[in-house]
This record gives structure tokens, C-alpha cells and sequence, in this order.
């Protein structure tokens, strides 16, 4: 991941990279799904602790090419020696040899079909990569946002949804429409989206929406769980 002298090399191979880690969660979403359900071990409907299980039981123990951290701080700030985000995933080479500023994130947010999920999917996350001053790093100019879908809904009409709000919640920022690279109409879709300003240039997120809603417990009590930034 140090990279090529040719820019243009360098934006197939990072995509590449993308694909592979987009496949590799799906892929491990996929058998996360499976044993809740053959093992009546459904996920609590908290975005933490989804993100806690996917990292610790299924993202680290086959994929050979990256390392994937939860819950990283992210951009210290000199001024108040605190930092200014956390990143839900942080994709990490294994290889010695690569550059370790050079990662890539995943932003993790629950989607059920309503509007204040929508907005907080952007305000409180995609904006963290876009808006300035941006919390996230975007060393590759490529991100990945990824939305659990806690209850049954149609994921590509509401991914339409949140697509329309984005020209209005992103102040500063122009966004390209959604474009649908992948779908398996009853697990996943994933999105790519271009964000353009003078603050970020331009980056590429990728949105997958996968459907959990099938193995969420239905607790009324356990219904928060969006992490607060540090």
C-alpha cells in the first residue's frame, strides 16, 4: 500500500483493495447470519455489539491480508490532547513492509427504513469523512460505509432515500448519486458515491447495506447504541 509513481496505477490498485474488503464483509456477514440463526444466538440491536461479534468471531480469522481494529481513535488533536474521532473498523495491512498511515475505515450505522436513521447515517457518517474540518483520514481517498439493516425493509428504495438527503445534510459538499456496483436482492447492496469540496478534493465511499433484520432481538431496552465520539 506505499503505493505506485503512477497515480492512475495506484487508483485501480486501491480499488481493487476495496473490492476485496467489500467481498470479505459480505462474506463473513453472510456466516455471522447463519450461526445466529442455527445457533439461536441473535444479535442485539446495538451497533457496537454488531460490530464487536463481526470483528472478533468472523473478520479476523480467515482474511490473511488485513487486520481489522475496532473502536480506533482517529486525528489527535494537539491542541486539547484528545482525538477527534473514533473509527468503528480500521482496516490495517499485514504486511510490515506497507506504510501504516496508509489504512483504510468502516463506518458502521444501523438502518430501519426511518428517517432520523437515514440523516444520522449522513450527519453522523458520512460527514465525518466530507465535512471540514473531516474526522476521519481518507489516505486512499476511498472509505467504506457500512449500513446494518435491523429491520425488514426494501434496502434499495431506502438507500434512494438517503441518497436524496445528502445534497441537503452535506453543506459544502457535492455527492454524485448512488451507483450500484453488487446486490444480492436478499442479503446486500453496495454503492459507490463520489464527495467532492476544496477541503477534500474528491473521495470515493462505498455504501453496503446488508440485511440483518432477521437476527436482531427485538429488546426494547437494547435499542440505542450508536457510539458517542470521543
Amino acid at each position: 500500500m506505499g503505493g505506485f509513481k503512477n497515480e492512475t496505477i495506484n487508483t485501480v490498485f486501491d480499488s481493487g483493495i476495496i473490492y476485496i474488503i467489500i467481498n470479505h464483509l459480505t462474506k463473513c456477514s453472510k456466516q455471522m447470519k447463519m450461526d445466529c440463526l442455527s445457533n439461536n444466538n441473535p444479535l442485539k440491536n446495538h451497533e457496537d455489539k454488531i460490530t464487536n461479534r463481526l470483528v472478533a468471531r468472523y473478520l479476523n480469522v480467515e482474511d490473511n491480508i488485513f487486520r481489522y481494529e475496532p473502536q480506533s481513535p482517529e486525528n489527535y488533536d494537539d491542541a486539547t490532547d484528545q482525538y477527534v474521532g473514533r473509527i468503528d473498523i480500521k482496516v490495517i495491512p499485514r504486511n510490515p513492509l506497507c506504510e501504516f498511515q496508509e489504512y483504510f475505515i468502516i463506518e458502521c450505522k444501523r438502518i430501519d427504513g426511518t428517517k432520523p436513521y437515514n440523516q444520522k447515517y449522513i450527519t453522523d457518517g458520512v460527514a465525518r469523512f466530507v465535512s471540514h474540518p473531516p474526522k476521519y483520514s481518507s489516505y486512499c481517498n476511498q472509505n467504506i460505509m457500512f449500513g446494518y439493516v435491523v429491520k425488514a425493509i426494501d434496502i434499495h428504495n431506502n438507500a434512494g432515500e438517503i441518497d436524496s438527503l445528502q445534497s441537503s445534510l452535506l453543506k459544502g459538499v457535492i455527492s454524485t448519486k448512488f451507483a450500484l456496483l453488487q446486490k444480492n436482492d436478499s442479503q446486500y447492496y453496495v454503492y459507490t458515491c463520489k464527495y467532492i469540496s476544496p477541503h477534500i478534493g474528491q473521495i470515493e465511499m462505498w455504501h453496503l447495506f446488508y440485511d440483518f433484520a432477521d437476527v436482531i432481538l427485538r429488546d426494547a431496552g437494547d435499542s440505542s447504541g450508536d457510539h458517542c465520539q470521543l
